[in-house]
């Protein structure tokens, strides 16, 4: 059984995957990506149910993230940071984690897979998305 932070490494990988994919839909691409990136059956279908609905919810979340980047947009951002935010907003409005778990989860991605100051730079973001009110915790 994978643990959370496989679930979450994946559906984080997916979310990558899909900013470069031409398939039509968020579905398609999963069925076709999924085997790619994550190579444990046993918790598909909680990767797939959380990278679907960050892509249902992604204007939403998008509007929230771009209130609060300071001085950038979010086309300027790299595609890893995007990801990164993206999923821990949805953990923490939709999913209802925690905002400390979540924002440490980014952080600890971003130091994985960011250019450097990019894990600061996240946790900035989302610890102002966290204390904004829109988020419970």
């Amino acid at each position: 059984m994978l643990g959370k932070r496989k679930i979450r490494k994946n559906t984080f990988n997916l979310l990558f995957g899909y900013s470069f994919s031409t398939e039509k839909t968020a579905l398609d691409y999963f069925n076709i990506a999924y085997d790619n990136f994550c190579c444990e059956d046993d918790e598909e279908e909680s990767v797939k149910n959380n990278f679907l609905s960050v892509c249902e919810n992604v204007s939403s979340i998008d509007e929230i993230i771009e209130k609060y980047l300071q001085d950038w947009k979010l086309n300027r951002l790299s595609k890893t940071t995007i990801a990164i935010l993206r999923l821990s907003v949805y953990e923490m409005l939709y999913a209802k984690l925690p905002p400390a778990i979540s924002i440490n989860e980014a952080i600890e991605l971003a130091k994985q897979y960011c250019e450097e100051g990019a894990p600061g730079y996240i946790n900035g973001v989302l610890n102002k998305i966290a204390k904004s009110g829109l988020i419970d915790g």
